[in-house]
């Protein structure tokens, strides 16, 4: 199975982004830091800022 790879740039997967956040990760800004995620494309920043959240809530509610 392919991995969704969200930020074509960096390479980063939606199953890298789950994973930092079940490290701890719980703000974008730190996000990009690690993963480099929407460092170079304005669009993938936004859509993928959006997606982030979402994800972080989902983990919060458990």
């Amino acid at each position: 199975m392919e991995k969704e790879v969200l930020c074509c740039c960096h390479n980063v997967t939606l199953e890298d982004v789950k994973e930092q956040i079940i490290l701890g990760v719980d703000n974008f800004e730190d996000l990009q830091e690690i993963t480099k995620i929407g460092t170079d494309c304005p669009p993938c920043k936004e859509k993928n800022e959006k997606l982030f959240k979402i994800l972080l809530e989902e983990e919060i509610k458990g």
